[in-house]
């Protein structure tokens, strides 16, 4: 092994020694100096493979030294070290990292001995690093003498060849597509990074020649990935798969050049909305108006864009709006220094922010580890590019990533399930309500909320089914959670991977399914809610739509904790449980068109049992009141104790003759329960209804006050027993 040789470049005297003492205790060889000037000739004379560098310098500061050893390319460890503010730091590493120099860490003054320890063991990338991924500088390698006729020869002689890295969605791990990058194994060089390569191409009028070639590797795999992965069982959503590929600022006026991607695209199958063209924001940005005209009729033609590295440029937030770019890249040096910096977790979160209200999807690059990917997920990032989701390999590789991917999704989503705790446990109303709503919304004998272990799909909730459970390797739903959004099988008899499914030919006789995914907290898929028919359906935009928001009130009764949503006393909702739960029932009623009732009720003489009795004949009361309330109401309609005395149940598509007959029926039972108890316990009420067809929208405090209103009206005019609804004016009892 080689002598590991530390340089230190400080000018106080005391911190070059203290760095001296640690650093040679862990075995390295150390000089210290305190001026520029003797730095660089023990750099050229001893050439160090560590080096310890304070920022703010009498003669020359740090910035200015990191400078001088971009241009001469020096491949030693880079460790900076100063008392400035760690914002400073920061952007001093991004600085160094910029002049393609090898930056190991910074280390804030007074910095912790085992903290420098830690950088000084920090793993050089190796060759084999660079041939998989070619992720990491070069700069540590002795370039070889690498000409243009050597790079036009390999490019005639086909010689560059591709290697795939995949991308996933950063919420469930499904995948979204790949990006094509160029590598070069030289015959007698060895591999050649591609920054060597393609600068080469781009100074010698040689770019377009290896775009095309790009293309005409890249589009025939594609084209065939996507037909493998349409074969049952779906591994993918192959027709929404992205094929990304690079494209050079200087290639970027050649409007011919694109004309040739159009029709290798044609001669391949692949529809153009399926390839996203990466541009550098530098490249993109260098002549905005130019690249304006350009990139509008790209987009015209049906190509998607990325702008790629975002974040290391200088363009204006303007110009970004102008442009027609589909996706925002965030660089991956924000991204790989995103757990020890604050900076760059800020800049992340403000590009997420940005594209998004742009309608832009964000895809993160340079995710190396889970704790990084968790934090993007947090932030809502569309979609994840790394290491630690994969590196890039060739095409005979991906089968294999694609199983290796699967089975780690596989364990942990088995392990969220199990931190979740819900498998096996007792029926709850909460997932009762939605699987009864889903039963009568698309009007089908069976609704299921199921979750999924290694070997079982187990009823969470099931409405029209008698079984507990099925094998998951005949469950529907099994396919379901490969999906990132609806599963349908129109006619289950009719389908080859159902044909002859136990489910199918016997009880319960599946034609009909539809399933949406129900994630965890952290993004896992959990387990579907679904809808199933014994006869042949369709369903609609509307009706996925629909379904999905089922799936999306699932995911958050399970975000939820029940205990800070129930009344302990009646068991009902609490006021924050009920308008949690009655928002989201809103939303989906005006996504849908459905029309939502609000019925607002008062116990008239609590206080007075109360007062009177005790207050245990005051809680008896609220018992007996939310037992009749639990008995005459649907078990989809939403009931809830939002007040002392004071109770509200949220209807979904209730005809008003319908809520009639349902007050009325509240009615017989209060009269019936009063006839069996004592006078002074008689349950005395008022209420007040009022619908979302008197609202200008769904919205839930309008609700209540004009359910409150109608209420105290009939109070007023003393109208407790009187049933003549009218819902728009004066709903009375």
């Amino acid at each position: 092994m080689s002598e590991h040789k530390l340089l230190i470049l400080d000018d106080d005297e005391l911190t070059g020694e203290t760095i001296r003492n640690v650093a040679e205790y862990a075995g390295m060889s150390v000089r210290v100096t305190t001026t520029a000037t003797d730095f660089f000739d023990l750099l050229q004379q001893w050439k160090p493979t560590h080096i310890a560098l304070d920022l703010i310098m009498p003669d020359m500061d740090g910035v200015e030294v990191l400078g001088a050893l971009g241009e001469q390319q020096v491949s030693a460890k880079i460790i900076i070290t100063s008392g400035v503010g760690h914002q400073v730091l920061q952007a001093a590493a991004r600085s160094a990292a910029a002049h393609g120099l090898n930056i190991v860490g910074i280390l804030p003054k007074p910095f912790n001995p085992k903290a420098f320890r830690e950088m000084i063991d920090l793993p050089s990338p190796n060759l084999t690093d660079l041939i998989d991924g070619g992720q990491h500088q070069q700069s540590g390698l002795s370039l070889p003498a690498i000409t243009a006729k050597d790079v036009a020869e390999a490019i005639k002689n086909r010689d560059i060849t591709l290697a795939y890295q995949p991308k996933v969605s950063c919420a469930s791990g499904v995948l979204t597509g790949f990006e094509a990058l160029a590598r070069w194994y030289h015959s007698d060089h060895g591999f050649i990074a591609p920054d060597v390569f393609i600068a080469i191409a781009e100074q010698n009028h040689l770019i377009d020649d290896l775009t095309l070639l790009v293309f005409e590797q890249a589009l025939p795999w594609f084209n065939q990935f996507c037909k493998e992965q349409r074969h049952p069982p779906a591994t993918a959503q192959a027709s929404q798969l992205i094929c990304s590929i690079n494209i050079s600022a200087l290639s970027l006026p050649n409007l011919n050049l694109f004309n040739q991607v159009e029709a290798l695209c044609g001669l391949h199958d692949v529809k153009l909305h399926s390839i996203m063209l990466e541009l550098t924001e530098t490249g993109a940005m260098d002549d905005p108006v130019a690249s304006l005209d350009i990139l509008t009729r790209l987009r015209m033609k049906g190509f998607q864009l990325s702008i790629d590295d975002f974040g290391t440029g200088f363009s204006s937030m303007l110009q970004l709006v102008r442009m027609p770019f589909s996706e925002v890249k965030v660089d991956k040096s924000f991204v790989m220094t995103a757990q020890q910096s604050r900076e760059s977790r800020l800049v992340i979160q403000a590009i997420i922010e940005l594209a998004h209200s742009l309608d832009m999807r964000v895809i993160a690059e340079g995710i190396e580890d889970y704790a990084t990917l968790q934090f993007l997920q947090k932030l809502g990032c569309d979609k994840a590019q790394g290491y630690f989701i994969g590196k890039p390999v060739p095409a005979n590789q991906i089968n294999e990533w694609l199983q290796q991917r699967k089975l780690a999704l596989e364990q942990q989503r088995i392990r969220a399930l199990e931190s979740l705790q819900i498998m096996d446990t007792l029926a709850e109303q909460r997932f009762d309500r939605i699987t009864r709503l889903a039963k009568r919304m698309f009007d089908v004998p069976i609704s299921l909320i199921t979750l999924l272990d290694s070997k079982r799909q187990w009823f969470k909730s099931k409405v029209g089914v008698d079984i507990y459970e099925t094998p998951r390797e005949i469950a529907f739903c099994n396919y379901t959670i490969e999906q990132e959004s609806s599963f349908i099988v129109n006619d289950a008899i009719s389908d080859p991977r159902f044909s002859d499914n136990p489910l199918v030919i016997k009880a319960p006789f599946i034609r009909f399914y539809a399933g949406y995914p129900i994630r965890a907290p952290s993004g896992e898929r959990l387990g579907t809610v679904c809808v199933i028919d014994q006869k042949p359906r369709y369903m609609s935009e509307r009706d996925c739509r629909l379904l999905r928001e089922l799936a999306l009130m699932v995911e958050e009764e399970i975000a939820t904790n029940q205990l800070l949503c129930e009344d302990h006393l009646t068991g009902l909702l609490n006021r924050r449980g009920f308008e949690f739960r009655a928002n989201h029932v809103l939303h989906l009623c005006q996504t849908q068109d459905y029309e939502a009732s609000l019925v607002y009720f008062d116990l008239d003489n609590f206080n007075q049992i109360n007062d009177n009795l005790g207050h245990h004949a005051g809680d008896n009361a609220l018992l007996q009141f939310s037992s009749l309330l639990n008995t005459t109401f649907r078990d989809s309609d939403l009931i809830g104790r939002i007040g002392a005395d004071e109770f509200v149940v949220l209807m979904v598509n209730q005809k008003d003759t319908d809520q009639t007959t349902i007050l009325q029926r509240l009615s017989n039972k209060v009269d019936i329960y009063n006839a069996s108890t004592h006078a002074d316990i008689h349950l005395h009420y008022s209420f007040g209804i009022t619908t979302t067809k008197s609202l200008s929208d769904y919205d839930l405090q309008q609700l209540y006050t004009l359910a409150d209103e109608a209420m105290y009206r009939n109070k007023r005019n003393g109208q407790h027993l009187n049933l003549a609804i009218n819902i728009n004016s004066q709903p009375n009892h």
